[in-house]
């Protein structure tokens, strides 16, 4: 079940926008490249599809998720965390474009 407010998600626009934003976030590392940082923003903006509640709620969840899909990124979850947020929070605002 999803979030009533939770707007539909264009997987491939988000993908495209993290694609071209990622290495402006101030979590950025310049030795990581979009593949270590992937798998996060797919956690992030797939998960108000797929849960309900807050990212703070969920948080122990999409830690989880981080680790089933991470495959070779070299991020820690603490790293991951921030642009799960991210992402979270991009596909959260009801401003979104569809």
């Amino acid at each position: 079940m999803t979030q009533a407010s939770s707007p539909v998600i264009n997987p491939t626009r988000e993908d495209a926008y993290w694609q071209r934003e990622f290495s402006k976030q101030p979590y950025y590392r310049p030795e990581l490249s979009y593949d270590d940082y992937s798998p996060a923003y797919r956690v992030g903006y797939t998960a108000p599809l797929r849960r309900e509640g807050s990212f703070a709620a969920l948080e122990e969840q999409l830690q989880q998720d981080w680790k089933q899909v991470k495959g070779r990124s070299r991020l820690t979850w603490s790293e991951a965390r921030q642009a799960t947020r991210a992402a979270w929070d991009r596909v959260s605002r009801k401003e979104h474009p569809c």
